[in-house]
């Protein structure tokens, strides 16, 4: 048959094509929406919850997530982000994706906190809660406050800040997103999940097996950040308390605290540091003792090194002194200088 001479019914059909419209196939049943019944508030907002999270569900089983074909109502595309395979990892369908499951994740831990009795969807506990474990991400502000060093203070000496955290909220905290490893490091490359974390921005991982546990963990890491906010880095007890535990692991560490100040003689600071006005006394050091304050002749220490006095100089000293010296200060040096015998 020549293409001129085609049937009608054939003419009028559409040759199919991806961008054609949607299947009509049969899917899911949609769910109930009519309320025949009085509700109150409370049993309303829980089923509009329950009614949203079965909507999304289903959305996400066959894949029928809303998509905007007028490109005037889309909003601007971001830049294309790849991860280690070369596969692109910010399409709009993953993009739309990963917004239903993070709304669903938040009706699912509404849900589970209103009600005792509700259990969240299977792929759900497989997915977000593996394992048993609840997850939850703390976003560092580094675009906000870009010279300020977050990811020191939250760390600590090598690592060690970060363990008493850990040990002490009993939740697993690591730090992912971009700016928390080097550029060229091996977990820039280990697994495509790692990749992923790399591209987002720079906040603190949060795992456990309680929401308690979370909720104490998400407390202490806002702590800290309000801490390097606020205050200033002369009057942070955090940051000195870090640079002293470094200067012990390092062996350069000098206990301040018994120091006894060259100016003043108290304790806790060095001459440097001192408040005191400056004191002639305390730049004389005696060269027997050779403590300072005080001259070699003043010195309490004299009369145990009277034994190294040449004899020929202890001589001269004694005529010297019964010279100088007459009555009750001639018997008392000459006393002295019977004991340093």
């Amino acid at each position: 048959m020549s293409r001129g001479s085609q049937d009608p019914q054939d003419r009028g059909r559409q040759r199919r094509s991806r961008w054609g419209p949607k299947s009509q196939a049969s899917g899911f049943a949609d769910p109930v929406t009519a309320i025949t019944a009085a509700m109150t508030a409370e049993q309303l907002e829980a089923y509009v919850m329950i009614f949203r999270i079965e909507e999304i569900s289903q959305s996400l089983q066959t894949d029928c997530t809303d998509r905007t074909n007028n490109s005037r109502a889309r909003s601007a595309s971001p830049p294309p982000e790849y991860d280690a395979s070369g596969r692109r990892t910010n399409t709009r369908e993953r993009r739309q994706r990963q917004r239903l499951e993070d709304e669903r994740q938040r009706l699912v831990d509404a849900a589970l906190k209103t009600f005792d009795d509700y259990r969240a969807p299977r792929d759900l506990r497989s997915s977000q809660q593996r394992n048993g474990l609840i997850k939850e991400k703390v976003f560092i502000p580094v675009m906000d406050f870009p010279t300020l060093n977050f990811i020191g203070q939250i760390l600590g000496p090598r690592g060690q800040s970060l363990r008493e955290m850990n040990a002490e909220s009993g939740a697993n905290i690591v730090i992912r997103g971009k700016g928390s490893a080097k550029e060229g490091s091996s977990r820039c490359h280990r697994t495509t999940t790692t990749t992923d974390d790399m591209q987002e921005p720079l906040h603190c991982l949060i795992a456990a097996d309680s929401q308690q546990k979370v909720d104490k963990a998400r407390g202490l890491i806002n702590r800290v950040i309000e801490n390097v906010i606020c205050m200033p880095e002369d009057q942070n007890e955090r940051k000195r308390g870090q640079l002293r535990q470094l200067a012990q692991l390092n062996g350069t560490s000098r206990d301040d605290e018994h120091q006894v100040c060259q100016n003043c003689g108290q304790h806790g600071h060095r001459r440097y540091a001192c408040l005191e006005p400056k004191r002639f006394a305390a730049n004389i050091t005696c060269r027997i003792c050779h403590n300072a304050g005080h001259l070699s002749r003043d010195c309490p220490d004299r009369r145990g090194t009277s034994n190294n006095v040449p004899p020929w100089r202890r001589e001269r000293m004694a005529m010297r002194l019964e010279s100088d010296l007459t009555g009750g200060d001639r018997d008392f040096e000459q006393f002295m200088l019977e004991l340093g015998n």
